[in-house]
């Protein structure tokens, strides 16, 4: 437990942040690693201790991966979704990527679920 905490206070925002994002996607550092053609342990480095800093081409491809923007990764405040999770981010681009009829239907389902909402986009 003591190591955790002190492993914690070593790592970057950047770093806490990665580590999120992966452990969302449901990533080891290895399949993270191989997909962006370097090292677990680079992988961990960046995870883990102050001080990395990744060329831009290796983070687009962290965020490839891990399906967010580069920003998202880097830790760039977007000004339209503050305090935003990255399971927030993550549930977002996945509705975004679906059909209109999926939307459709995963519009009908929150009705059912939640009957006292409005559905004209205002925020009750």
């Amino acid at each position: 437990m003591w190591l955790q905490r002190r492993r914690a206070a070593q790592a970057s925002a950047f770093g806490i942040r990665l580590r999120r994002l992966r452990e969302a996607k449901g990533l080891t550092l290895q399949q993270v690693a191989d997909a962006v053609g370097c090292t677990k342990a680079y992988i961990w480095e960046l995870e883990m201790r102050e001080g990395q800093r990744p060329s831009a081409e290796r983070v687009r491809a962290i965020a490839k991966l891990l399906g967010v923007t580069m920003e998202d990764v880097m830790g760039d405040a977007d000004a339209h979704v503050p305090q935003a999770s990255p399971e927030d981010v993550q549930f977002f681009r996945d509705y975004v990527g679906m059909t209109e009829e999926e939307k459709d239907r995963y519009r009908q389902a929150l009705r059912l679920m939640f009957p006292h909402t409005k559905d004209d986009g205002a925020n009750t």
